[in-house]
């Protein structure tokens, strides 16, 4: 709903006043003689039509139309209403075509007399199957409802709304650097808009803000965004998780396509099925399983929902388990579990062995999947025996899965000290970032894909990722080792990178560097850092600053649910505020360099655990805990040779090099 307003001052005057609804169609043809070279991270050019005309027709003043989109079949209805409130004269003309439908008011205004305008306009939308009659029907009774409730009660409802979702969602940051809190506003504000209304329908990478990636769905929602929404609109993230579960009878097929047991979700899609072409950097990427599996978890822990994954979540935990243990296999005596033939989440390395995002995310698959199964068996033994018969489970398959995850292979170098990305990834000459032109950046826009797939060089974080998401099953000496090899051959060429750098430089002790990259990701859209900001905002990223804010400088952790403290504010800041769920309730944390109070905000309270120390929130007063420090502050990286054991590998540790250029 939206309204306009027109008042002549002075004499009368003659005012025309047009409403439209257009079902826009680019001019493709001209846009592509502009275009110098194929980007993967915008919208692909249609020759044809998007939108194909179903219906359209005028009732009681009320223009809807109905379309289908012209590939994936699904169905789209809108339907615009119009009120008109004036004591002048007016005429009005309507016009309608199947792209078109628009009301021209020509009023004869006498001066101090208002014309108002308002505008309603209601949606609906439905799979392939769908009928768009039903769904222009849908979208009167919307109308019908949304107009007896009235414009003024809906904008206060809007209003309330968003004070409640500013109330739960905000992050206060107290910096001497500028424009720090209306950058993370900013993000929040985009997050809003972005998953206010998922209902089924699942998050977008660019949200309702441009066409880039022609409005697919990647696991960037599962990774970066259900974390924030468990945290502060649970019940948002319940429903986006409900969008992949409504998806489990297409990735079951997916599996079988690939010859695999259980369900293999796609890793772009719009409608369930796998929308990439390019199967090294899209249907490799197996952990998307993996992270729904994480997303489901993270959720009920959070939130403590235990009755959501032992019913609705449990066939897609058990599907996904499935897949793992089938695609992987024993090997040697010590019958150590491989994962073959995948691409983690860094897309400059393709189909490699072992991973150590994946088998880790896997691990925590197999896990947390048998845990659920054997809980509903001894909470619910009725309700376990119908889901063992419908989903075809037996006791000897889950502790398999558990045998599985116990020998799962974590890759891990003895003399370098870290974790090798993949089995083969420290075999490779390291990209020589130091003396790559500016202009060949971002290298997937100037070299082949299998000239990158050669080097040791990330477009995103991959191990670092794993560090963060699976973090309890590392020392800190370790994560420290793994960010200072990592850290200097990361681009950072996709916007998922910034934030999770952030949050482990933070930990591990680079101070400067985490406050460096989570203004990079704050800033990504707002300064156009990567230049694509035109084609809509990086949503995942959004979500990404405010897990840098909470995870990173807030210092939380909530694996398994339990939260855990241990702060990194930044020097150049002096307060941070910031909400968070423990087992269902809210909590409010704010931070100074020298102290961290807790306030419960609704619900019974629990206990956090503030550097080993337990600290009880409950009641009404706040707790008020000292701190002794922000943690370690070492000396900024720099460079782009990797660090072993904390100094600059040598040349007979690792070779650095750059492809050949072409000759012309």
């Amino acid at each position: 709903m939206m309204s306009y307003s027109v008042t002549v001052l002075d004499e009368a005057a003659a005012v025309v006043m047009v409403s439209e609804l257009r079902n826009r169609q680019d001019e493709v043809p001209e846009a592509k003689a502009q275009v110098v070279g194929f980007d993967p991270r915008k919208a692909a050019g249609f020759e044809n039509r998007v939108l194909l005309s179903q219906l359209q027709y005028e009732e009681q003043g009320r223009m809807s139309f109905g379309y289908r989109t012209a590939q994936s079949g699904l169905g789209l209805a809108v339907t615009v209403d119009h009120e008109l409130f004036t004591e002048n004269a007016v005429s009005v003309e309507s016009r309608m075509t199947a792209d078109l439908g628009r009301r021209t008011y020509r009023v004869r205004a006498e001066a101090g007399r208002p014309i108002m305008v308002v505008k309603w306009a209601a949606y609906a939308d439905g799979p392939a199957t769908s009928d768009i009659a039903n769904l222009a029907a849908m979208t009167h009774l919307v109308l019908d409802d949304a107009q007896v409730v009235g414009r003024e009660v809906l904008i206060e409802e809007q209003q309330e709304w968003l004070a409640d979702y500013w109330e739960k969602a905000d992050v206060e940051v107290v910096a001497s650097t500028p424009g720090v809190q209306q950058a993370v506003r900013w993000c929040l504000f985009e997050l809003a808009q972005a998953t206010a209304r998922a209902e089924g329908r699942g998050i977008g990478v660019k949200g309702v803000s441009g066409a880039g990636y022609e409005g697919h769905y990647f696991w960037d929602t599962e990774v970066y965004l259900v974390p924030f929404l468990a945290h502060t609109y649970p019940f948002l993230a319940r429903r986006t998780l409900r969008f992949r579960i409504a998806m489990l009878d297409a990735a079951r097929a997916r599996a079988r396509a690939l010859s695999q047991r259980g369900a293999l979700f796609p890793w772009r899609t719009i409608n369930g099925s796998e929308a990439s072409a390019y199967f090294a950097a899209g249907t490799a990427q197996y952990h998307i399983d993996a992270d729904i599996a994480f997303a489901m978890c993270k959720y009920a822990d959070v939130s403590d929902d235990l009755n959501f994954l032992l019913t609705e979540a449990l066939p897609v935990l058990v599907e996904t388990a499935r897949l793992w243990a089938d695609m992987g296999f024993f090997r040697g005596a010590e019958r150590s579990f491989h994962i073959h033939s995948v691409t983690g989440p860094d897309e400059y390395s393709a189909v490699v062995n072992n991973n150590l995002y994946t088998n880790l995310m896997a691990r925590l698959n197999l896990r947390r999947a048998a845990q659920a199964v054997f809980t509903l068996a001894e909470l619910d033994p009725g309700r376990y025996a119908e889901v063992a018969a419908t989903l075809d489970l037996t006791e000897t398959e889950v502790t398999g899965w558990q045998e599985a995850a116990s020998a799962m292979t974590i890759p891990y170098h003895e003399w370098f000290g870290v974790h090798p990305q993949d089995e083969d990834f420290l075999n490779r000459e390291v990209w020589d970032l130091d003396n790559t032109p500016q202009e060949k950046l971002p290298l997937l826009l100037h070299y082949h894909p299998l000239v990158i797939y050669r080097f040791q060089v990330l477009k995103q974080a991959d191990a670092i990722l794993a560090l963060f998401l699976a973090g309890e099953e590392f020392t800190t000496e370790q994560k420290r080792a793994d960010y200072e090899y990592y850290e200097p051959i990361t681009t950072g060429d996709s916007t998922l990178s910034a934030v999770v750098q952030s949050i482990i430089a933070a930990e591990v002790g680079y101070q400067a560097r985490a406050l460096e990259s989570f203004m990079e990701g704050a800033f990504v859209d707002l300064a156009d850092l990567h230049r694509n900001t035109g084609d809509g905002v990086h949503i995942a990223s959004a979500g990404g600053v405010w897990n840098a804010l909470v995870y990173g400088f807030g210092g939380m952790r909530d694996y398994n649910g339990d939260i855990s403290f241990d702060p990194r504010l930044p020097q150049e800041w002096s307060y941070l505020r910031f909400g968070f769920a423990l087992h269902g309730s809210r909590i409010r944390a704010e931070l100074t360099p020298d102290r961290i109070t807790f306030t419960l905000e609704d619900g019974p309270g629990g206990i956090v655990t503030l550097r080993g120390q337990e600290i009880e929130v409950i009641g009404s007063d706040p707790v008020l805990v000292p701190l002794f420090g922000q943690g370690l502050n070492l000396p900024t990286l720099t460079g782009h040779v990797p660090l072993v054991h904390g100094r600059p590998a040598t040349p007979e540790e690792v070779t650095v090099g750059l492809p050949s250029e072409p000759v012309e």
